[in-house]
């Protein structure tokens, strides 16, 4: 186990002996999983983190037609989505299946949080881990399937929706977080934005968003 962890950007500028010991005092769990498993669901709690230290997995879900989006390809050594561990709604917005023999470090959430608090190093690298641009994609569901900007907004949040319970709710990104989630500019999301409010399909006022008319909204994620 520690051999694959060494190589992980976590545990960064540490020795064998140090992994080892944090491996053992914090309990980490290690799986391993044969090509083809799906072995983690979508909507499933996150309630450990996750380290692939072996093989290649895909995250994959689907659209609302029912149709399979291969979302991004993850190879080890890798932390998957790291910063949805201390998400309210840490929810797994995807399936992960394993796309050749691999193995995954599991870390309890609270077990994971006392090591953040004595170990400064991997304290330091996490925090270097999930302030990263380059993480979006693994964080969040990748809307690059969609083909419309309004189709990847209208997807955008209907899922913060049904996650927050209601119609109602506090954007938990930005217009440029999102811009970049949907790999669009920021002044292209504002203009479809401006157009959906303006037709009565949704109401933006700050971070608070209500959806309006979901039936709209729902026609669009589907473009």
């Amino acid at each position: 186990m520690e051999n694959g962890l060494l190589k992980c950007s976590l545990f960064r500028g540490m020795g064998q002996k140090e992994v080892g010991k944090i491996s053992r005092q914090y309990g980490f769990e290690n799986v391993s999983y044969p090509t083809g498993e799906i072995f983690a669901i979508k909507g499933a709690r996150y309630s450990a983190l996750m380290i692939l230290t072996r093989g290649n997995i895909r995250a994959e879900t689907t659209d609302r037609k029912d149709s399979t989006l291969k979302i991004e390809r993850i190879s080890a050594p890798s932390l998957i989505t790291p910063s949805l561990l201390y998400s309210e709604n840490a929810a797994l917005p995807f399936n992960l299946t394993a796309k050749s023999p691999s193995t995954v470090v599991y870390i309890p959430k609270e077990q994971f949080t006392r090591l953040l608090m004595d170990e400064r190093q991997v304290l330091e690298n996490f925090l270097a881990v999930v302030s990263s641009p380059s993480r979006l994609a693994s964080d969040h569901i990748s809307y690059f399937a969609y083909k419309t900007i309004k189709g990847k907004l209208a997807n955008y949040l209907l899922d913060v929706a049904k996650r927050s319970g209601s119609n109602v709710f506090t954007n938990p990104a930005t217009q440029q977080q999102m811009a970049d989630i949907f790999g669009v500019a920021r002044p292209s999301l504002a203009r479809a934005i401006s157009e959906m409010a303006a037709e009565g399909t949704i109401y933006v006022k700050g971070k608070k968003t209500e959806i309006l008319f979901p039936d709209k909204l729902e026609q669009y994620a589907k473009n």
